[in-house]
């Protein structure tokens, strides 16, 4: 298996349901990303909960952490903030990587990087605001509106299509 700042050794848990192990890792996951929010590549993530052992497998829960990067959808800024996310994720044994959502058990490791980089990708936000007060950008000059007032007009039409206008 490859070096992983995410592999934990499980053999510590036995085979006895219920006993736990508590974790609390960081390090680097691969690139993750949705249209206009990242993680950057480079960035450490957070991890901490607990392992415990259940039936035919062992149960992930805890939460990930970090820090993402937003471009506005109205005004195309960038912002910086925190990525917290709840998990709860099982681990099997008889893994069928074409059946159910689980992760494998590896000999006697669990790899919790994909876990927290596929939660990762499912709590970005697919079309970020700056803030909910957002003015955008001008239609006309392109001007970030948030900044400046650049006495434009905005009624509501797409001045690409002003010349029907004549046509009343």
């Amino acid at each position: 298996m490859a070096r992983s700042d995410f592999k934990v050794s499980v053999t510590r848990l036995g085979k006895t349901p219920g006993s736990r192990l508590e974790v609390d890792l960081s390090g680097e996951i691969s690139e993750v990303f949705v249209s206009s929010a990242w993680v950057e590549k480079g960035t450490f993530s957070h991890l901490r909960g607990y392992l415990e052992a259940v039936h035919g497998g062992i149960l992930f829960t805890g939460v990930a952490e970090a820090e993402m990067t937003t471009e506005c959808r109205r005004c195309l800024r960038q912002s910086k903030s925190q990525l917290k996310v709840e998990i709860c994720e099982l681990f099997e044994e008889n893994y069928q990587e074409d059946e159910g959502d689980t992760y494998p058990i590896k000999g006697e490791f669990v790899d919790l990087g994909e876990m927290v980089r596929d939660a990762l990708i499912l709590a970005l936000p697919p079309a970020p605001l700056c803030g909910a007060d957002c003015k955008g950008l001008c239609q006309v000059c392109g001007a970030n509106l948030n900044e400046v007032d650049c006495g434009h007009r905005d009624d509501g039409i797409d001045p690409r299509f002003r010349i029907l206008d004549q046509l009343r």
